[in-house]
């Protein structure tokens, strides 16, 4: 990986040596915060935190906890894969599939729909 550089004398957002997920490390380059926008439906997110394995059925209330799953699954994801894992995951949540990944995908519909305001 190419390490950026800040420029002196230009317009920058401050930099820190930090990890990609903004914790401070000492052994890491200088990174800076880039603002991404991203829209994502319901079946992306319920895609998303399927796929992460970042939850667990005791997480599900910490609407931050779900937060954080969603912001990790977007780091760890390939972002050309969405429409086709979130067609399975609609499947997967209509009942086709295996009980407990129905159970998983219908309590993680429940907390999205309650954290971010969307629902199927």
């Amino acid at each position: 990986m190419m390490p950026a550089t800040l420029l002196s004398g230009l317009p920058t957002l401050p930099g820190r040596r930090v990890n990609v997920f903004g914790e401070p490390d000492e052994e890491e380059f200088v990174r800076v915060a880039v603002p991404v926008v991203a829209h994502l439906s319901f079946a992306d997110m319920l895609a998303l935190l399927i796929g992460s394995g970042g939850l667990v059925y005791e997480e599900l209330d910490d609407d931050q906890a779900v937060r954080d799953a969603l912001n990790f699954a977007l780091l760890a994801t390939d972002v050309v894969m969405f429409e086709d894992q979130a067609a399975a995951a609609l499947t997967v949540l209509h009942g086709r599939g295996e009980q407990a990944t129905v159970k998983w995908a219908r309590a993680l519909a429940a907390a999205i729909t309650r954290v971010f305001g969307v629902a199927a």
